[in-house]
């Protein structure tokens, strides 16, 4: 049974979106983010899902320190002093850490080394420590852990997988619209979930490269819990091979993959608590005079000879 499917007239109330025109030579993008419209339909609906969120910055070029040549798309997380990046454990695997860097701009003019990588609890999440902090003004900005939804599962809300493409010595941060779908094994009816398919909104994206990508989710205000609206990290895509299972019209182009291991690397400690200070103290004892209260033993002596004399 496949959940997260819409019913078939949810959409029959909202009012219809203007046409999209397609781009003309030489149009100027006020975005980084590209998703290679190609149908009216893309565009509508990724009208729910905002290009230009912060979140997005978190995703980076992974490349070649030497040749510059693109290797995978990473997100970069922080917690406290520590930042490390989360990719496809695949697309790493060729690689010697010391040959790796982190493209801080998109132009390709600064790199940020990486120190190690290493594979996750999942066999397909590679974790990459980063060498060194960010410098102000990058293109690209770690998100904090709370960013990073503790479950994949999008709630039916619009989602998307945010990649990276090379264009010569430039890099371009790619949106893709998908549908996000469970596969249980109990008819509707089992909380054993077999895998967790996205599915392209635009039938052009059926060939995307997507290992590695970051699906983002765009969540709404939650009155009930308190929340506001926000823009969660929900999972990591890697291709969809077996084809068994086709939840949509379009092809599912990407299984995904929890982003748990990253609380485990991020664990930051929390500092020891101060030892109460003793200080020295000398001085002298003495008996107290005056108005004091007499201390509680006096008389104990003179009590005892007394009762010693009784015969």
């Amino acid at each position: 049974m496949l959940h997260g499917a819409c019913p078939r007239n949810s959409f029959q109330s909202n009012p219809p979106l203007p046409l999209c025109r397609a781009p003309k030579h030489g149009d100027a993008r006020p975005w980084q983010l590209s998703d290679r419209c190609r149908s009216c339909q893309s565009r509508t609906v990724v009208r729910a899902r905002d290009r230009d969120a912060v979140q997005l910055r978190a995703v980076a070029p992974l490349v070649v320190t030497v040749t510059k040549e693109l290797v995978a798309p990473v997100m970069l997380v922080t917690n406290g002093s520590k930042t490390m990046a989360v990719t496809s454990a695949e697309l790493l695997r060729s690689w010697e850490a010391q040959q790796l860097s982190i493209v801080t701009k998109l132009d390709g003019s600064e790199l940020v080394p990486i120190v190690n990588w290493g594979m996750g609890r999942y066999s397909g999440v590679g974790l990459v420590e980063v060498a060194s902090p960010f410098p102000a003004g990058a293109d690209v900005t770690p998100v904090q852990i709370a960013t990073i939804c503790a479950t994949v599962d999008t709630r039916g809300a619009p989602a998307a997988l945010v990649s990276i493409t090379q264009n010569g010595s430039k890099f371009e941060r790619t949106l893709i619209p998908v549908h996000v779908d469970n596969v249980d094994s109990g008819g509707g009816m089992s909380d054993d979930v077999i895998t967790r398919l996205a599915s392209p909104i635009d039938a052009s994206h059926e060939g995307a490269l997507v290992d590695g990508a970051i699906l983002f989710a765009w969540f709404p205000p939650d009155p009930v819990l308190g929340r506001k609206s926000e823009v969660l990290a929900v999972a990591m895509a890697y291709p969809y091979r077996m084809r068994t299972f086709q939840p949509r019209a379009n092809p599912a182009i990407a299984e995904l993959c929890g982003l748990d291991d990253l609380g485990r690397a991020l664990i930051s400690a929390a500092p020891a608590p101060k030892p109460p200070e003793l200080l020295e103290v000398t001085g002298e004892i003495v008996h107290a005079k005056g108005d004091a209260l007499p201390p509680v033993l006096d008389g104990l002596d003179e009590y005892r000879q007394k009762r010693e004399r009784k015969p």
